[in-house]
């Protein structure tokens, strides 16, 4: 099983990695995730919502690595 640190790094690098590409690069994550179809206007708008949450979802990952509950293994 992987120790509790290199979960939340896994986990961090996630959240920040697709975050990134889903707002750098929405057409293509897209077309990645629905086998080469082409996205419409609202598909657009919804991933790069998603880049988005991720985004935020990681940074508050963050934040409650820093102060809150969840800790590094020592």
């Amino acid at each position: 099983m992987l120790s509790p640190r290199i979960f939340h790094t896994v986990v961090l690098v996630w959240f920040f990695a697709w975050g990134f590409l889903l707002l750098k690069f929405p057409v293509q994550c897209y077309r990645v995730f629905s086998w080469g179809k082409t996205p419409n206007a609202k598909q657009l708008k919804r991933a790069v919502f998603v880049g988005y949450m991720g985004l935020f979802f990681g940074c508050l990952f963050l934040v409650e690595l820093a102060f809150g509950l969840v800790h590094w293994a020592k």
